[in-house]
């Protein structure tokens, strides 16, 4: 008499099913795999473009301020450039009040310093500055002798006083020199002009 074990039949179908059951998610494994890396690849094109246009907008800003900044250079330029001509003008005008309080034409200082270097032969001024009443002066003498007689010609003038001639230094076979001296005129200009001081020997200063 023959046996079927119909129980293992039936088992076996089970087994087939459940093999079936579990072999079906491992089939969408790719397609998962596929989507995170697309969705990585995503992230990653709009964290870049976002850097991007980040970047952009930084530069832009940045080309902005440099403007911005070139022109408060130029304003701070012409600022400069108005300060000192403004303190130059408010030195001459300094000048001429401090002149004027003296009676005295700063046309009137220049015209008496210019008949005193013509009065003298082989001398020349180089350079003057005046600091209210004060001139200084630096010139250049062919000989000491030369500068000795421009020292007398500017006392003579009586328009100048505390004349101080300082050392002369030889330069190229010629003496340069510097003066200091103040304008003063006489208050009646037609008495006489007061004893001229002892003419100082001019001194040969070292290099």
């Amino acid at each position: 008499m023959i046996k079927v074990n119909l129980a293992g039949v039936h088992n076996k179908k089970k087994a087939v099913k459940a093999a079936t059951k579990v072999a079906g998610p491992s089939s969408g494994s790719p397609i998962l795999a596929i989507l995170i890396v697309v969705g990585f690849v995503g992230y990653g094109y709009w964290w870049h473009s976002s850097l991007s246009s980040q970047s952009e907008n930084l530069s832009t800003e940045i080309q902005t301020l440099e403007g911005r900044r070139a022109a408060l250079e130029a304003v701070i330029k012409q600022d400069v450039i108005y300060e000192t001509r403004k303190k130059m003008l408010e030195s001459r005008v300094k000048i001429i009040e401090s002149l004027q309080k003296n009676h005295v034409s700063p046309v009137l200082a220049m015209d008496q310093l210019a008949e005193a270097v013509e009065r003298t032969q082989y001398v020349w001024l180089s350079t003057l500055e005046q600091k209210e009443a004060v001139l200084s002066m630096a010139g250049t003498g062919t000989s000491l002798n030369a500068i000795a007689d421009f020292y007398t010609n500017l006392n003579a003038t009586g328009y100048f006083k505390n004349v101080d001639l300082g050392p002369a230094q030889e330069s190229n076979g010629n003496f340069t020199f510097s003066i200091k001296c103040e304008f003063a005129p006489p208050r009646n200009p037609t008495a006489p002009v007061a004893p001229v001081a002892p003419i100082p020997t001019p001194s040969v200063g070292g290099n």
